[in-house]
């Protein structure tokens, strides 16, 4: 009778864990498969400065240290994200075109599975995480591949390290954090992120062991277990892990230049989040889901508070890095929502979660890859054509076939695709930062919105051809300009031809 009984109970576990791994595996999967009908990949602007920069370093075998397929050639500049750069090139010779739908649906993958965990999911509480996992793949469906959505992932691995080393009370969990700053160095300079969440967490690791010296009753101190000693050695080889890229401390000195340079009033990732779209409210719901659970479990936390507070002040001073936020509510609902699951048996819990995690996992990977394969047209062509509904692809052609004079003007928005489609014309501006001088670019933003005169802009001023988006500000006035002729147009480029620059060539 107890064996009968046994497998009576078994035969709803087995149901329930098949059922949860559909779920999963569908969760995982459904930003994968939109990507294989939209191909949103192929119109990001980033991408094909990546893959560009990538195919040099496979083709000479060696690191840019100027300012290739660029004006400003000469100039010194570094290429930091160099392994997602090379990565895309390896993708690309193996698959084409197709290997920017394919980049995208993997780092998706990633985010939906790491986030998934965070939220609940590796505590678990699987409709939790379920939920929050839905949430962020739908506030990044816009994102395109590309380091930032590496740094996204990697700072998502990394908290789930701190979390899970701090509530377990082990610390060799953090032993794995050098190879993730050491491989996060080499793909985005914005691992820095990640430095200052490890920063913040070995200053509250300090703060709790003297507040539990001092028994402070205003603090939230756990018992962690962890040697504080040993979490600052961990965190030292992290910094200096960070340090194995071919440019070192450059790394920290391009990131807060950048962070801080004048010219990010004119670039939109810039721009405070502006609450007209519908994921401003989503993510501004998951703040308020975090703070909510916070304060139900009535936590003072200090890391989690901190890091939640720094990373909000952080996304709403700039839409490019909401991730931030995303990420670290997510982690707090999770935190803050022990399932069932881990209040029986935190053994039990550990292995069954990783054992079914991996099954959701290699399924969403194979119905990705049978996605591409079915759905992401093979031919060239018609990927192309599918790219020129946002870059511009006839425009370049009639380029090439028709040997305009340069140097070419370009639209800021269209400089990478350039590098990567038009490389015979040097780009007058791109999106590489530190390469163009600061005044030139700040004068190009003005320039474009027509708050100085166009003879302002040198690279401006001796173009012999301009390629411009249709309908903005600059095409419309320099269209019907005396000195300038339309040579092109179509439903989104429009080609000029200096006049007076042809004359002198002539």
């Amino acid at each position: 009778m107890r064996s009968e009984d046994s497998a009576n109970e078994a035969h709803p576990a087995v149901g329930l864990i098949s059922s949860r791994i559909a779920v999963l595996t569908l969760l995982f999967s459904i930003a994968t498969i939109w990507e294989s009908g939209r191909l949103a990949s192929l119109a990001d602007p980033a991408i094909w400065g990546h893959l560009r920069m990538g195919s040099w370093i496979l083709e000479n075998r060696r690191l840019p240290q100027a300012g290739l397929f660029s004006q400003a050639s000469h100039a010194p500049w570094m290429d930091f994200p160099w392994g997602f750069d090379l990565l895309a090139a390896v993708a690309y010779r193996a698959l084409g075109l197709r290997a920017m739908p394919a980049l995208l649906m993997a780092l998706r993958v990633g985010l939906a599975g790491i986030s998934f965990l965070l939220g609940g999911g590796l505590r678990g509480n699987f409709w939790l995480g379920l939920v929050v996992s839905a949430l962020t793949q739908y506030l990044f469906l816009g994102l395109g591949p590309g380091p930032a959505f590496v740094s996204m992932i990697f700072f998502g691995v990394q908290l789930l390290v701190l979390m899970e080393s701090r509530r377990r009370r082990d610390h060799r969990m953090l032993f794995w954090l050098p190879a993730l700053f050491f491989v996060w160095a080499n793909f985005d300079n914005e691992f820095l992120y990640g430095i200052a969440m490890l920063c913040l967490f070995l200053l509250v690791l300090s703060v709790e062991g003297v507040g539990r010296r001092r028994r402070w009753q205003w603090l939230d101190v756990p018992e962690t277990g962890m040697r504080v000693p040993l979490a600052f050695a961990v965190g030292g080889l992290s910094f200096l892990t960070t340090l194995l890229t071919p440019y070192t401390f450059n790394s920290y000195i391009a990131f807060f230049s950048a962070e801080t340079s004048s010219l990010n009033r004119h670039l939109p990732g810039y721009a405070a989040m502006s609450f007209r779209q519908p994921q401003d409210y989503v993510l501004m719901l998951l703040l308020m889901a975090a703070l909510f659970s916070m304060g139900r479990q009535r936590s003072r936390d200090v890391f989690l508070l901190a890091l939640l507070g720094g990373c909000a002040v952080l996304s709403f001073h700039a839409l490019r890095v909401n991730w931030l936020l995303t990420i670290a509510s997510a982690a707090v609902i999770g935190e803050m929502n022990p399932g069932e699951r881990e209040k029986v048996s935190e053994e039990r819990r550990g292995r069954v979660w990783r054992s079914h995690l991996l099954a959701p996992a290699g399924l969403a990977i194979v119905l990705a890859v049978f996605a591409l394969a079915i759905r992401v047209p093979r031919n060239r062509e018609t990927l192309l054509a599918k790219t020129g509904e946002h870059f511009p692809v006839r425009a370049c052609d009639y380029i090439r076939e028709h040997r305009l004079p340069e140097p070419l003007f370009n639209s800021y928005l269209w400089g990478n695709f350039l590098t990567w489609y038009l490389p015979e014309y040097p780009v007058a501006i791109d999106f590489r930062r530190g390469l163009y001088p600061d005044e030139e670019e700040s004068n190009y933003f003005k320039v474009m919105n027509a708050e100085l005169p166009y003879q302002a802009l040198p690279s401006l001023q001796r173009a012999g051809t301009l390629l411009l988006e249709r309908g903005t500000v600059m095409a419309e006035a320099l269209e019907t300009m005396p000195g300038f002729q339309v040579a092109y147009q179509d439903e989104i480029s429009l080609v000029l031809l200096h006049e007076s620059l042809e004359t002198k060539a002539r």
